[in-house]
């Protein structure tokens, strides 16, 4: 594989974020809703802060503000 356009990988990159951003809030919302316990508040700020972070690198990645549908 030889060297790509940064455009190519700045978009690809994007939507691979994109995609990780919508598993990630899909988990912190299934985690919210059926992990009620204090047990699982560790969990539930990790995926907080994992969806956060993925957030955060798509609009460095982008300039755009991600928003799940």
């Amino acid at each position: 594989m030889g060297p790509q356009d940064p455009k190519d990988v700045t978009r690809d990159t994007a939507r691979d974020l994109s995609g990780l951003a919508g598993e990630l809030a899909a988990l912190k919302s299934d985690a919210h809703h059926w992990l009620t316990g204090p047990e699982h508040d560790t969990l539930k700020h990790r995926l907080e802060a994992a969806h956060a972070s993925a957030e955060a690198a798509l609009i460095d990645e982008t300039g755009v503000h991600y928003s799940p549908i």
